[in-house]
């Protein structure tokens, strides 16, 4: 089963489109990664339809939500570019052991799905229990010729500040850095959402490269200004990896 892992990271500096799966997976202590389906189309529709979820990404909702065919249309459509190997795409999923202490008894039933075997290229990730769907993220515009990528995030916001969003960042750059052997992976951002500019500046501890003037635009707000920033692999293989790792075990 992939794992996070807990020891060094092994540096390789061969970039190739081929390394780009068809079905990528990871587990972690907080947080399993697992190909989208249909069974998790209801869930996200749900999630990228939310206000305090989206309130950062705003520009990335639709003016009437998301139903649960708009949900299935942008997950086969993101699917193809996986095949096309532009992307990797995870959604992101606890296990109701999982679970902060906090949220116990504030999740309706009717939200877990049931147990599951989730096949991905390198074996299959066992969900032996009833898990929630939280988020997604990934990475996209991989570009294998100059090693670089973008990674991205949306997380339910009621695991926002349980280190949900931390862990399946840190499973998304190590599969970056490490599997797919990127040079550069850019996160981008608005001005206002705080917590992943702290999370940039303090945690991975990168300043913002640049501020691109109204580049998002969104129905009945206009244009916003994109803060972008990126993390190199050799941050990652000189002390980030391990920084992030033991910031999660604690």
């Amino acid at each position: 089963m992939p794992t996070s892992g807990s020891s060094s990271p092994t540096r390789n500096t061969r970039c190739s489109p081929d390394l780009v799966p068809k079905r990528a997976g990871a587990t972690s202590r907080l947080v399993t990664l697992i190909p989208p389906d249909e069974r998790q189309d209801a869930a996200m529709a749900h999630l990228l339809s939310d206000h305090e979820t989206m309130k950062y990404l705003k520009f990335m909702m639709r003016p009437n939500g998301y139903t649960v065919e708009h949900a299935s249309w942008r997950r086969r459509a993101r699917d193809e570019g996986q095949l096309r190997k532009e992307l990797v795409n995870y959604t992101i999923v606890i296990k109701k052991s999982q679970l902060p202490s906090e949220l116990v008894g504030k999740i309706h039933a009717d939200e877990y799905l049931a147990p599951e075997t989730v096949p991905v290229d390198n074996g299959v990730i066992e969900i032996d229990e009833p898990y929630l769907v939280v988020g997604c993220c990934g990475m996209s515009e991989i570009d294998a010729s100059n090693h670089c990528a973008k990674a991205g995030i949306i997380v339910d916001s009621r695991f926002w500040r349980h280190k949900v969003s931390s862990a399946a960042l840190y499973l998304t750059l190590k599969f970056g850095f490490e599997t797919l052997n990127m040079h550069r992976i850019a996160l981008e951002t608005t001005e206002n959402n705080l917590g992943m500019r702290g999370w940039m500046e303090n945690v991975v501890g990168v300043k913002v490269e640049c501020v691109r003037k109204e580049v998002l635009y969104t129905e009945g707000i206009g244009y916003q200004d994109s803060w972008d920033f990126a993390v190199f692999d050799h941050q990652w293989f000189g002390g980030l990896e391990k920084k992030l790792r033991v910031r999660l075990s604690q």
